[in-house]
């Protein structure tokens, strides 16, 4: 059955997606500003070439962000389709709370050594906000809560939907939600 990481990146693959993608070998790699032939240069908004009701897993870390708020319930709608019955979605996001915080404190002159790691001043907290703008499609769209991350993904249709906060490979706090069609 097919396993499918959006928005993979860059190859080498991140060793902190091997926690979901255990057999990496099982994995089709997509993501659509990536040349790769290793790598599909598919549209995560659209996959046409995935049939529905196909896939046994997805997977998306930090590309749900750069997608319009506007297009969120579609797009997560179209992720539900391609799932067969039974099929994980997890999805990896900046958790926006925390990033509003260290932004508060920062306005505040509270920053303490080591709160943002490398997402040390001003221009580098406006990432986590926008997106770096380094290349095309590198621009953020949406920002997550972890209410309104749930409230999405259950009003596609997901269910049994679990959320955890954690601090991971861009040394800031993500929320991971894996949720079952």
């Amino acid at each position: 059955m097919a396993k499918y990481n959006l928005g993979c990146g860059p190859l080498p693959i991140h060793p902190q997606h091997y926690s979901v993608m255990i057999n990496p070998d099982e994995w089709t790699l997509v993501d659509k500003y990536i040349d790769d032939p290793k790598i599909e240069n598919w549209d995560a908004t659209d996959l046409s070439q995935v049939a529905d009701n196909s896939a046994e897993e997805i997977y998306s870390s930090h590309l749900l962000e750069h997608i319009s708020h506007t297009r969120l319930r579609e797009v997560l709608a179209l992720w539900y389709r391609k799932l067969v019955g039974g099929g994980r979605l997890t999805v990896n996001v900046p958790d926006l709370v925390w990033a509003c915080e260290r932004l508060l404190k920062m306005e505040n002159g509270q920053l303490v050594e080591g709160d943002f790691s490398e997402w040390t001043g001003e221009r580098n907290i406006w990432e986590i906000f926008y997106g770096t703008h380094s290349h095309e499609g590198e621009y953020h769209g949406a920002g997550f809560t972890e209410s309104f991350l749930r409230d999405l993904l259950e009003k596609v249709g997901f269910r049994n939907v679990v959320i955890k906060k954690e601090m991971e490979a861009h040394n800031m706090r993500c929320l991971i939600a894996t949720a079952i069609k």
